[in-house]
């Protein structure tokens, strides 16, 4: 009897070595060479390591070799076709600044607003006693979502004989909300030195007018920002533009 187990486990131990041999053959593998059109191939490299796949990179010819079982290369094409397509455009962001002055005197600092202020100033006109409102100066600046900008204008004189204005703008960090239609302005300070006469024939002096705010502009809109009193008959209103441009 126990001749015949011992004959059994020795019959049974090269079928179950062929056995393990056979479980541990490799896979056939089948090799591909994709060339990228957009994609940097050793970052889809790094990714594709999820594969367990043997790969190559050539940067030089944007390409990248794949040897991988026949299962496994379907996902690998999906995954570097899905890798493979255009970066998503840098966006800048322009800022428009209009210095609006409203007053009740005939004579007025400025020049006339533009078109497109006409359904502000009538907003303004219906929250405030001024009947005129003149355009003192208009500031643009450009930069990119998470930096700051600042800059600065001479319009030139407000009245005969009069020294130069000088306009400021100043803005924190810029950025855009998630579905890109609202623009962020974090630390926004807009100033401006308007000369005045002191009643002296020829002679002037400055005010400095100044604001600070967060601001939260959408596409498209215009923003009051805040009002600054020049004097008992005369006030300045800030009003900002936003635009995205890819």
């Amino acid at each position: 009897m126990k001749s015949l187990v011992l004959v059994s486990i020795l019959l049974l131990g090269p079928l179950a070595a062929q056995e393990q041999k056979k479980t541990e053959e490799p896979k056939p593998q089948v090799q591909r060479i994709f060339i990228l059109k957009y994609a940097d191939p050793t970052r889809v490299n790094q990714v594709l390591g999820v594969f367990g796949a043997r790969t190559y990179v050539n940067p030089d010819l944007h390409a990248l070799a794949v040897s991988a079982s026949r299962e496994i290369m379907p996902a690998i094409e999906d995954a570097i076709k899905r890798l493979d397509i255009p970066a998503a455009g840098i966006q800048d962001i322009e800022l428009t600044a209009y210095y609006l002055i409203g007053g009740d005197a005939e004579s007025m600092p400025g020049g006339a607003p533009p078109k497109e202020l006409d359904s502000v100033i009538t907003q303004l006109k219906n929250s405030f006693p001024f009947k005129t409102y003149r355009l003192l100066d208009m500031l643009e600046l450009r930069t990119r979502p998470g930096r700051s900008a600042d800059t600065s204008s001479n319009p030139g004189p407000v009245a005969p004989g009069s020294p130069s204005a000088v306009t400021q703008l100043h803005t924190g960090s810029l950025t855009l909300s998630g579905d890109g239609s609202t623009v962020n302005v974090e630390g926004m300070k807009a100033g401006i030195r308007l000369p005045t006469s002191t009643g002296t024939s020829g002679q002037w002096t400055y005010i400095d007018l100044g604001l600070s705010a967060n601001v939260d502009i959408k596409e498209g809109q215009k923003v009051v920002v805040g009002r600054l009193s020049v004097n008992k008959d005369q006030a300045l209103f800030l009003v900002l533009t936003a635009r995205v441009v890819n």
